[in-house]
C-alpha cells in the first residue's frame, strides 16, 4: 500500500466536507481565493525544497489559460455545492473520467470504443439514480439544481485535464500547478476583496478557518505533492485504483461530521459509477491489448 497515493486520496475525500463547512461562512469567490493563496504559498515552499526550477519552458501563456480554466472549475464545484451534499458530490464528480473520454473522442478523435459507451449507460443510470433518490419516475430531481451544476463541473475539469496534457510534459506538475494558481489567485483574489472585503476573513470562526486551511494547504498543495510522490513509486494503473476510494471516504465523512444521511439509492447510484468508471477505463483497456 502507498501511503502517498492513500493520504491523498484521504484529502480529497475530506476536502467536499471542508467545502460545506466554509461556504457556511464564505462565498464561492472568497473560498477559491483563500485556497488559491494558501496553495500557492504552500506548492512554491515545497518547490523550493524539492529544488525544482520555476521555469515556464514557454509555456506562459497555456498555463495563464489553464489557470483560468482552474477557477472556472473550482467556482462551479463550490456552487453547486451550496445545494447538494457532500456525499452526491463525491459520487458525481467519479464521473470525470468518463467525460474525459469522451471530449478525447470530440477533440482529439480517439476512439470510444464499446466499453466506454458501456460505462456511459451505466453512469447515466447511477446518476438518475443519485439525484433523484431513487424516483427516476418523479420530477422533483430535474430540478435538482446543485447536483446538475456540480455535474457540468466534470467537464471544466475534462477540459482542464486535456488542454494540460501538453503542459506536464514540458513543466513538472507541481510547477505547472503551482504557476496555475499564483495566476488565476492574481486575477481572483482583487475580484474577492473588491466586492467582498476582508470582513468575511476576519470573522471567520474557528470552524471555518481550520476548513479554509485545510483546503488551501491540505487538498490543494499537500495533497497533489503526495499524489505525484505516489505516482512516481508505483504504476498509473496503480495510482487510479486509489482514486476509487473517494467517494466511500467522503460519504463516512459527511454521515460522521455532516450528518448527511447515508441511503439505499446512494449506495446503489455510487457502485454504478463506479461501476461504470471501471468498465469504461479497465475493459476498454483489455479491448486495445487483444487488438
Amino acid at each position: 500500500m502507498s501511503l502517498y497515493l492513500f493520504l491523498a486520496v484521504f484529502l480529497w475525500a475530506f476536502s467536499y466536507i471542508a467545502i460545506k463547512e466554509a461556504l457556511n461562512y464564505l462565498s464561492p469567490v472568497e473560498l477559491i481565493a483563500a485556497r488559491f493563496v494558501l496553495g500557492a504559498a504552500t506548492l512554491f515552499a515545497i518547490i523550493k525544497y524539492r529544488g525544482y526550477s520555476l521555469s515556464c519552458h514557454g509555456q506562459g501563456g497555456k498555463i495563464l489559460i489553464s489557470g483560468g480554466i482552474v477557477f472556472v472549475h473550482f467556482w462551479i464545484m463550490a456552487t453547486g455545492m451550496q445545494d447538494t451534499s457532500a456525499s452526491n458530490t463525491a459520487w458525481i464528480l467519479a464521473t470525470a473520467p468518463i467525460f474525459i473520454a469522451l471530449l478525447a473522442a470530440l477533440t482529439l478523435k480517439e476512439k470510444l470504443g464499446w466499453a466506454r459507451v458501456a460505462g456511459i449507460v451505466v453512469a447515466t443510470a447511477g446518476i438518475i439514480i443519485l439525484v433523484s433518490k431513487g424516483d427516476p419516475g418523479g420530477l422533483d430531481w430535474i430540478s435538482s439544481k446543485g447536483d446538475w451544476i456540480v455535474l457540468s463541473s466534470c467537464l471544466t475539469w475534462a477540459v482542464y485535464t486535456i488542454y494540460t496534457r501538453k503542459i506536464t510534459e514540458r513543466v513538472p506538475p507541481l510547477v505547472a500547478t503551482f504557476w496555475m494558481i499564483a495566476l488565476a489567485g492574481l486575477i481572483v483574489l482583487p475580484i474577492s476583496l473588491l466586492t467582498s472585503g476582508v470582513e468575511d476573513y476576519l470573522m471567520l470562526p474557528a470552524r471555518g478557518m481550520v476548513s479554509v486551511l485545510f483546503l488551501g494547504i491540505g487538498c490543494l498543495a499537500l495533497a497533489f505533492w503526495f499524489w505525484s510522490e505516489g505516482v512516481a513509486r508505483s504504476s498509473a494503473n496503480t495510482a487510479g485504483m486509489y482514486l476509487y476510494l473517494e467517494p466511500f471516504l467522503a460519504t463516512a465523512g459527511g454521515a460522521l461530521l455532516l450528518q448527511e444521511p447515508v441511503t439505499f439509492s446512494l449506495i446503489l447510484g455510487g457502485v454504478l459509477i463506479l461501476g461504470a468508471v471501471y468498465i469504461s477505463e479497465n475493459l476498454n483497456r483489455v479491448n486495445k491489448v487483444s487488438v
